[in-house]
């Protein structure tokens, strides 16, 4: 079973998720930057990590070019260690070398997004949406027979939304929840992985840049 440890980053943000937990709940996740990967071999040997995912305060994959030495750095340590990566993002059309990770998972916000989705090699690539108002069940089904028959998406999610309050919000919730494990994977709130956060390790998600 996989065990993650997620890199939160902040390398600015296109500003495009009206539901950004990180913006509505005032987290403050701090500037990335390449000294903050100096304890990461340590963070991942303290946790027992085998798999390190990387998402954000903010994309991982905003202004990508600016941030390639980064990467660059995080795909040799991984490479040593001999860990894969799994990226979040809701870029598809960067230079960045999505199939050097084991999945990639596109954090999509309309229907007509799933076009753009596409798979360069052997990575996994799974496509997830976070549930908001504007969704009808028509909408969810739409979305899954896309996927089905989709020759460049693997996998399927939804992902419950948190308000400006940090509480869960429950559309479509019963409708969902029924399904998953069968047509799709619904990913309540709550803190799965270890955050690793410019050096500093947390528990929860709501304590990043708390002690700052």
């Amino acid at each position: 079973m996989d065990k993650y440890l997620s890199i939160i980053t902040n390398f600015g943000c296109h500003g495009r998720c009206p539901y950004c937990v990180v913006r509505e709940n005032g987290i403050n996740v701090p500037e990335t930057t390449l000294f903050g990967l100096i304890n990461l071999k340590k963070a991942i040997e303290e946790t027992e990590a085998n798999i390190v995912s990387v998402s954000g305060g903010g994309d991982p994959l905003h202004n990508y070019k600016e941030h390639k030495y980064w990467y660059t750095e995080l795909f040799a340590m991984l490479n040593n260690l001999g860990l894969p990566l799994e990226m979040h993002t809701s870029y598809m059309n960067t230079k960045f070398h999505y199939e050097k990770c084991k999945r990639v998972i596109y954090h999509l916000l309309t229907l007509d997004q799933l076009d753009e989705v596409t798979k360069l090699e052997k990575e996994i690539v799974r496509v997830v949406y976070v549930v908001e108002k504007w969704m009808t069940k028509d909408d969810i089904e739409y979305i899954y027979n896309y996927v089905q028959s989709s020759r460049d998406i693997d996998e399927l999610s939804f992902r419950q939304l948190v308000n400006g309050n940090f509480e869960e919000e429950f559309h479509l919730h019963d409708y969902l929840k029924r399904y998953h494990g069968k047509k799709w994977y619904y990913i309540e709130q709550s803190d799965y992985n270890d955050y690793y956060v410019e050096g500093k390790l947390y528990k929860r998600f709501s304590d990043i840049g708390r002690d700052l």
